[in-house]
């Protein structure tokens, strides 16, 4: 290892992209209390950001890989998808081809499964990194840029590409679906359940 850890793992680059993973994280959090304009105009916003930053990622070597834990349970990510689909209604799905110029091959996308997936590793990273030992901060940075390349940059790619189609394509973007903190409480769940 020809690097000084703690001058890799907190550099400027690397604070650059923790911080939008956690913005990123935050978000898809909390898509159940915004809008679903408000989440494509946010994500299409975020999501290049990340690209950027991940990109600029330096180059690390595993120290321990075994150590690294998945923070993300499947459960999680199913809520979150599930919470994704919910939100992105009929504007989930889109059709991928992947060579224009022969219709065969072309497949059935989820936006949702996307989003989910870039949640998983952004997650499983930040999760670590948080934890403050240089050593796992390291591999956690080796593992999302790793996964960057074989599997979520793509990803990322092809749903900025959705999304920038959603924004001004002249799309119907739902403003008003927003819910507030008071559709979560039990009590004020429970009134509006007696008053319908």
């Amino acid at each position: 290892m020809n690097y000084d850890i703690e001058e890799v793992v907190y550099s400027e680059n690397v604070l650059g992209f923790v911080k939008l993973a956690d913005d990123y994280c935050a978000l898809l959090d909390k898509v159940k209390i915004i809008s679903q304009y408000q989440f494509i105009d946010h994500c299409h916003k975020l999501l290049p950001l990340i690209y950027l930053k991940a990109i600029i990622l330096p180059e690390t070597e595993p120290i321990d890989p075994d150590m690294i834990e998945k923070e993300v349970t499947r459960e999680e990510w199913e809520a979150i998808y599930d919470n994704l689909q919910k939100k992105l209604k009929s504007f989930d799905t889109y059709t991928e081809v992947f060579d224009p110029l022969i219709t065969q091959g072309a497949e059935q996308q989820s936006l949702s499964e996307h989003f989910a997936d870039i949640y998983q590793d952004l997650r499983d990273f930040t999760a670590l990194y948080h934890m403050g030992n240089a050593e796992l901060m390291n591999d956690a940075l080796w593992e999302v840029k790793k996964n960057f390349k074989e599997y979520w940059g793509q990803r990322l790619v092809n749903t900025l590409r959705i999304l920038h189609h959603l924004l001004y394509s002249g799309q119907k973007l739902d403003k008003h679906d927003a819910k507030t903190q008071d559709h979560f409480d039990p009590e004020k769940r429970a009134k509006r359940d007696m008053d319908n």
